[in-house]
């Protein structure tokens, strides 16, 4: 695969309502990292690249993740820690079949706990309530009843869900989405489970401060085209901008 980029620029930005500024963290050394990533991804095509190759999990290797046409966002952050050493961070967008935790991998923002007991049964709702309605004529009432329960149930497990999301930033804040999101009314689906936010969180709640950042696509090229292996892109607009201005609070000076 390609892996050549774009021209380097700070493609992890946002504006921060708490203390009226944008914030903005450049690429730096993070796109010589993910380079780096991506061949390895070219040598050994899977995510658990710590498990030696006898013991790896089909799950995590491309051929199962990635079938067909599909493919993923992943981020490299470069961070310093206490002692002025480098460490670097690695995350991956979320995943399908309820992929989470990956070690050598940045956890998710949303606990493991939360996941199983709130998150999966609401999930399983919804999807036996489809099974139902696949065989039944769309006009009918029957079908009308299976569609408003899938509805109610989808839209309070995303209203108990953005309940659940914590954001921290590098002055020591600590804040709900709903807080953070600029417009809680018409938050997405979504926010909070891409790459950029995952290692800002986490950075943060270890004490490392970034320096660099980078995000690239991996996989094959999406049929619209606007997502092509190998090259790098900035944060999204709706999901990740809105929310990295307070995530990225504090990070000019390590505060």
């Amino acid at each position: 695969m390609n892996v050549s980029a774009a021209p380097d620029s700070a493609s992890c930005f946002g504006h921060c309502a708490a203390c009226d500024e944008s914030h903005a963290l450049p690429e730096g050394r993070a796109r010589i990292h993910a380079r780096g990533l991506m061949r390895e991804f070219e040598a050994i095509q899977r995510l658990d690249y710590l498990s030696p190759p006898a013991s790896a999990d089909p799950d995590l290797s491309f051929e199962t993740l990635f079938p067909g046409e599909r493919g993923h966002m992943f981020g490299v952050l470069e961070c310093r820690d206490e002692s002025g050493e480098t460490v670097i961070l690695r995350a991956f967008s979320s995943l399908h079949a309820g992929i989470r935790h990956i070690e050598g991998w940045v956890p998710p923002i949303l606990s493991a706990e939360v996941y199983r007991d709130i998150v999966l049964p609401g999930q399983a709702a919804i999807k036996e309530l489809s099974r139902k309605m696949a065989p039944l004529d769309s006009s009918s009432n029957r079908y009308a009843e299976f569609f408003a329960s899938r509805r109610e149930i989808s839209q309070a497990l995303m209203e108990e869900m953005q309940s659940l999301y914590f954001f921290h930033n590098f002055r020591g804040e600590k804040r709900g989405l709903r807080e953070v999101y600029p417009f809680p009314e018409s938050i997405p689906g979504g926010v909070g489970e891409c790459c950029a936010p995952k290692l800002l969180n986490h950075a943060a709640q270890e004490g490392l401060r970034p320096v660099g950042i980078a995000e690239f696509y991996w996989g094959e090229p999406t049929p619209s085209g606007g997502r092509r292996p190998g090259e790098f892109y900035p944060c999204c607009e709706t999901r990740c901008r809105p929310i990295l201005g307070f995530l990225l609070c504090g990070v000019e000076s390590g505060e």
